[in-house]
């Protein structure tokens, strides 16, 4: 024990160490000394010490004997003994010195300079292992030869007494074989009183070729020198005067009481001892053959936890024999990283409750490493005191690697293998929760630009290959800490994590907008895909359904704003979220509530009489006061409700127009608006021309005014739809004329009969040479065109006037009347008067 102290504490370096030596004993409590104590400073040399305790506590017991190393970098263990005196220990790696027989000591080394916890147990376990081989011959040797326990002098007991005192019966024989003596064992045995006994010879009790065997042998004539002197004769069988018959084991020896003949034939009665073992070796092989068929491994341990049984399932699952199995062997089955929790759980919940369930890894020699569930239940004995433990395992590797696979279709994509909806919603709650601990979080909403049309032009199965290739794109952009998800058709999500600031989300948007921007090979095709990025960022914990809105609506401002780039949240898209939703909530429920049309006049600014009135749109709400038509028409288009407030406007204006048929019929026109998104409704014209014949109107008596951004989008279906409705009366006007390109070759083709100039245009053309050379331009273009004009914001009577000089008659603005209600307007055709 001193030799092992100071090699591992030099090898180690500790600063100093003490050695306990285990006292080998069986049954109850194991006792253990303090051989001593020694420092680095006294190269170890052994130093009296005291400790604090003699026995081993039950709690560290088991641990000692299945020889794994202790480590601690904070002080001594819980339940590990301290020397007394002034020790200080910061650091501590107990090394028990164990086999699977014995252990035979424990070495404590303190205060070691690298931390014990990364010390590698494997560097330590030959020394351990040829030590132990050195204590388990010192033991041996110490057993053998140790000396027995003093006993009472024959001279103190009555030789007769002791005679009968005697468990076994004892005959004494002369050399004729002849019966001497007995003791009450002996006659109890052959049920036959003692002085009916003496006199008879052993033939007429003892089976007769055992008694030729002692004769034959000269076992009854050697005397006491000879080696024939003690023999044993097993399995002799004894008959009694009654012919009852039992089975006894024979120890024949040199007596000298009564001369030097005398031998004495002790009688050992084995019948019950031999009953009980052909009926213990009936029942172990019945066990034995059940637990081999049996589906399940069963491991029986003592209360030692040592390993006492084991069958055949068992080992085939963790590929040891049984021999391997038995004593602490079995530990070494456990895989490691389970070992110290299932050890800790089993021994808690099976002392508490009697019983165990749980699910474990096992790790074969091989490294194969398989899934068990094990129950277990504590076996008592005949006192109620723990017996024991009988533990039995399942092998569940198969169920489990399914269930990993079901899990996984569960949670994946599987077109693209990227995690799904499901999975992504709970990563995401995940990182919101952990983003207090690796700081913010950013979502990323991505959507590709026009997936539709490369599915209607090229086919579904080219658009599944087109998915499949931009998720690989993704995924090689992003980190293996971050998270990718497909969540729809052409919709993905990614979820960064471990973030030092925006300025990192910004460099992986862009790299993703990078990385799609490289033609997508579909067959023999080369396309090209560009996609929209809304991101989110947040830096503490907060509401998941929240946070998905934000991305949303910086997602919906980056396809606003011209797609193939991405946007941030802000406070200002929030509010624009939410007029939208008020919008959408307006036109879906209450759009006759809400909306309500005025009407603008636009004159003749020569004559002053009025040639015609627009419809204009107001959203009365809370939300849309502050909101400029130009504004939420839009989001009405995009928000594709167009169709479904087009229908209510064209119905409100063709019924307000029935209380001014007199003054259409002379001559009066009611303008309406046309949105781009109405030029996709294939049934526009024919919703239109139903509603003018629903209100008995004549549709001569209406303009409809249309953007050209309108009219360029499409120019051949929008031509085909002008056409149509010029065909059935109703005049055409471009509005907004000079805030885009016009594309003049394309105008000429459509029936237009005036253009309306915008009122940016008109702003400030007083004050601006550059707007008045501008205006004359445009002035001239529409009169070589021969298309009439109307001038849209005049305010001031210089502007009038001007405009009026160049030729433009027609104007509309605040200097002739605001938009005002139906009602107004009424009143101003009464008192002014119309072309």
């Amino acid at each position: 024990m001193s030799r092992c102290l100071q090699e591992l504490g030099h090898l180690l370096k500790a600063e100093f160490g003490y050695v306990y030596e285990v006292q080998p004993m069986e049954g109850g409590n194991v006792h253990w000394d303090l051989a001593g104590y020694g420092s680095l400073a006294r190269d170890f040399e052994l130093e009296p010490a005291i400790a604090t305790s003699r026995t081993i506590p039950h709690a560290l017991l088991f641990q000692f004997r299945s020889g794994r190393f202790i480590a601690s970098a904070d002080g001594l263990p819980d339940g590990h003994p301290v020397l007394n005196g002034d020790h200080p220990i910061e650091n501590v790696l107990c090394i028990p010195l164990a086999d699977v027989r014995n252990l035979y000591g424990v070495i404590y080394l303190c205060n070691l300079p690298e931390n014990p916890e990364n010390l590698v147990a494997e560097r330590l376990r030959p020394f351990v292992t040829a030590a132990c081989c050195l204590l388990r011959m010192t033991w041996s040797k110490a057993l053998k030869h140790g000396r027995p326990e003093p006993v009472a002098k024959a001279s103190e007991v009555s030789m007769e007494k002791l005679f009968n005192s005697l468990f076994d019966g004892v005959i004494l024989v002369d050399e004729s074989g002849g019966i001497i003596r007995c003791n009450r064992a002996a006659s109890e045995m052959l049920q036959v009183p003692r002085n009916k006994i003496i006199g008879q010879q052993i033939e007429q009790f003892f089976d007769y070729s055992i008694v030729s065997l002692v004769n034959g042998t000269g076992l009854l004539k050697a005397n006491a020198d000879s080696k024939a002197a003690l023999s044993v004769i097993r399995g002799v069988t004894v008959r009694s005067t009654n012919g009852a018959k039992k089975l006894a084991d024979l120890r024949v020896f040199p007596c000298g009481l009564f001369g030097n003949d005398c031998r004495g034939i002790v009688i050992d009665d084995i019948s019950e001892q031999m009953r009980s073992a052909s009926e213990f070796r009936e029942t172990q092989q019945r066990l034995r053959a059940l637990t081999t068929l049996a589906p399940v491994g069963i491991l029986q341990l003592n209360r030692a936890w040592e390993c006492t049984y084991v069958n055949d399932t068992w080992c085939d699952f963790v590929g040891m024999t049984a021999d391997e199995m038995m004593g602490v062997g079995w530990v070494n089955a456990v895989h490691q990283l389970d070992c110290d929790g299932f050890l800790d759980s089993v021994r808690k919940e099976a002392a508490g409750h009697g019983r165990y369930t749980g699910d474990v890894r096992f790790q074969t020699p091989l490294g194969d490493v398989r899934w068990a569930s094990v129950s277990a239940c504590m076996l008592y004995d005949e006192t109620g005191g723990i017996d024991g433990l009988l533990m039995t395992q399942s092998d569940i590797t198969d169920y489990l690697r399914k269930e990993q696979r079901l899990r996984e279709i569960a949670e994946h994509d599987q077109l693209t293998g990227l995690t799904n909806r499901t999975s992504f919603h709970a990563r995401l709650t995940s990182a919101l929760k952990e983003s207090e601990r690796y700081g913010p979080v950013a979502l990323m909403f991505i959507d590709l630009d026009n997936f539709k049309h490369i599915n209607d032009t090229l086919g579904h199965d080219a658009g599944d290959d087109l998915l499949i290739q931009v998720a690989q794109r993704l995924r090689d952009q992003i980190r293996k800490v971050d998270s990718i998800s497909r969540v729809g058709g052409d919709e993905f999500t990614v979820i960064l994590t471990h973030l030092s600031n925006q300025a990192a989300v910004k460099m992986v948007a862009e790299k993703l907008l990078k990385a799609l921007a490289e033609p997508f090979s579909l067959g023999e095709k080369n396309v090209y895909v560009t996609c929209s990025i809304g991101i989110a960022v947040v830096e503490e914990m907060t509401d998941r359904k929240q946070f998905l809105k934000q991305a949303d609506i910086a997602l919906y401002k980056a396809k606003e704003s011209g797609r193939n780039q991405y946007r941030f949240y802000t406070s200002e898209l929030n509010r624009d979220a939410h007029m939208m939703m008020s919008l959408r909530q307006s036109v879906k429920a209450s759009v006759e509530e809400d909306f309500n049309i005025v009407f603008q006049p636009w004159f003749s600014a020569r004559s002053g009489t009025i040639i015609g009135i627009e419809a204009l749109t107001r959203w009365n709400t809370d939300a849309g006061n502050n909101v400029s038509p130009s504004v939420f028409i839009k989001q009405i288009e995009e928000s594709g409700l167009i169709i479904d407030f087009s229908r209510w406007l064209f119905g409100e204006v063709f019924r307000q127009s029935q209380q001014w048929r007199e003054q259409l019929e002379n001559g009066l026109k009611v303008s309406i608006n046309l949105s781009e998104r109405q030029f996709l409704n294939d049934e526009l014209t024919d919703e239109i021309i139903r509603l003018v014949r629903k209100y008995n109107l004549n549709a001569s008596w209406f303009v409809l005014e249309v953007k050209e951004k309108a009219l360029l989008a499409d120019p051949d279906k929008a031509a085909v739809a002008l056409d149509s409705l010029a065909r059935q009366g109703f005049s055409i006007h471009l509005d907004d004329f000079g805030t885009g390109y016009s594309a003049l070759m394309h105008l000429q083709k459509m029936p237009i009969c005036c253009i309306k100039i915008d009122q940016s245009c008109v702003a400030d053309l007083m004050s601006l040479e550059s707007k008045q050379r501008i205006m004359r331009a445009v002035l001239s273009l529409a009169e070589s065109l021969e298309l009439g004009i109307i001038a849209e914001g005049v305010e001031d009577k210089d502007t009038s006037d001007w405009l009026l000089d160049q030729g433009c008659v027609l104007q509309q603005g605040f200097l002739f009347s605001p938009p005002v209600e139906p009602v107004e307007i009424s009143g101003i055709l009464d008192e002014l008067p119309v072309k």
